[in-house]
């Protein structure tokens, strides 16, 4: 069984992927989050994958906390699989401190936290995307034989960037930033989006409670784009994996 976890669709994409090359069920998440199903319910044969993307070179506490509750029997192919805009750090390494890994792998995918960066350009979102097949063909493989392996890419400074930076983009979240500017559709997109079931509609407008991974999933799915974190996505555009799917097939 794969477990996935998304805010933005790299991860589901990924996971769904990996799922029809190894004739695997993908899972999300969320649905245990938000209470659609129960862990308890959860029966793990042979092969248990987690795909999460890298939240600041680590891994989402949301996902964290769901691996360490999962039961899983002794002998099975264990495998995690983070998607990034470009390294991971040492956040599988970490993970696999609370998830005992046989194999691991980093895709690179395009960039989605526009709060800290700008959307990749056109061109080099498809071209990443592009790269991700090959990629996730090569994993399905190993992973259809149960193959020890270590592939992740931590890039430079690795310890600096998940041991020092993402403790601060912890304790720098805060849903308060996040503000309606503009004239909002009050189609709720916003709340079906969030994978934390955070977000609830109240006389037509979206409410932020604090069970928050700032994921981006609200802002970049807003049809609007009326909704902003703070001051930064104010100026950049918004992330939408459909179309940088959609271009690449039309070229």
């Amino acid at each position: 069984m794969i477990f996935y976890f998304t805010g933005n669709g790299n991860s589901r994409w990924v996971a769904r992927q990996i799922a029809e090359a190894t004739h695997d069920e993908a899972v999300n998440i969320s649905d245990y989050i938000r209470g659609k199903r129960s862990v308890n319910d959860i029966a793990i044969k042979d092969v248990v994958g987690i795909i999460f993307p890298t939240h600041s070179w680590y891994a989402p506490l949301p996902v964290i906390e769901f691996a360490k509750h999962l039961n899983v029997p002794e002998g099975t192919y264990r495998y995690a699989i983070t998607t990034c805009g470009d390294n991971v750090g040492k956040g599988m390494k970490r993970f696999a401190k609370h998830f005992h890994l046989d194999a691991a792998w980093s895709v690179v995918m395009p960039n989605t936290y526009i709060p800290m960066f700008a959307l990749d350009s056109e061109e080099l979102a498809e071209r990443k995307l592009q790269n991700a097949y090959p990629r996730i063909a090569e994993i399905a493989t190993i992973v259809n034989a149960r193959q020890k392996t270590w592939n992740v890419l931590e890039g430079i400074f690795p310890q600096l960037k998940t041991y020092i930076i993402y403790p601060l983009f912890i304790k720098g979240i805060n849903t308060k930033k996040f503000k309606i500017e503009g004239e909002c559709k009050h189609c709720g997109t916003c709340a079906k989006v969030c994978p934390m079931g955070n977000i609830t509609i109240k006389e037509d407008t979206p409410v932020w409670g604090d069970n928050c991974t700032t994921c981006m999933a609200c802002v970049n799915s807003c049809p609007a784009a009326v909704i902003q974190y703070g001051k930064g996505t104010r100026k950049r555009g918004r992330y939408n994996l459909l179309n940088v799917e959609k271009n690449l097939r039309n070229k």
